[in-house]
């Protein structure tokens, strides 16, 4: 290494040939079950407990409160209790969460594309009826 190169940051060295600990630990968050949606509804102004477990599909209560201490403990949202009664309690974005919305919306587009490139793919490859009585 020359006097002008500086290291690389810690976050993007791979772990002996092993994935970059970054992404593992970014996947890690975004990957379990129920996080990524938490955080799209939040980002579209489903503030409140309820409002969120509408948004969220077949979501219980226990593992929507769950995800939301979790998605909090990690740095993308944030709790705020409101005073007053009875007690209110929204969720807003952090800067990470916000900077985690496009990239969210990436990984939709992606599955929009690949959902339909699949079903396309799965139609053309299955045998129809006239290929099936053929050997008949």
């Amino acid at each position: 290494m020359s006097d002008h190169e500086s290291p690389a940051p810690a976050h993007q060295v791979e772990a002996d040939g092993g994935a970059c600990p970054s992404f593992v630990a970014a996947m890690d968050v975004i990957g379990r079950r129920w996080s990524g949606i938490i955080i799209e509804a939040i980002g579209k102004g489903n503030t409140g407990f309820a409002d969120v477990s509408r948004f969220v599909p077949h979501i219980g209560d226990t593992m929507l409160a769950k995800r939301l201490r979790e998605l909090e403990t990690d740095g993308l949202i944030q709790r705020e209790v409101m005073a007053g009664r009875p007690i209110r309690v929204r969720y807003s974005l952090t800067v990470a969460g916000l900077a985690l919305l496009p990239i969210l919306r990436d990984i939709t587009a992606w599955g929009h594309a690949y959902s339909v490139t699949e079903q396309t793919a799965a139609a053309e490859q299955a045998p129809t009826d006239h290929h099936l009585n053929k050997g008949r």
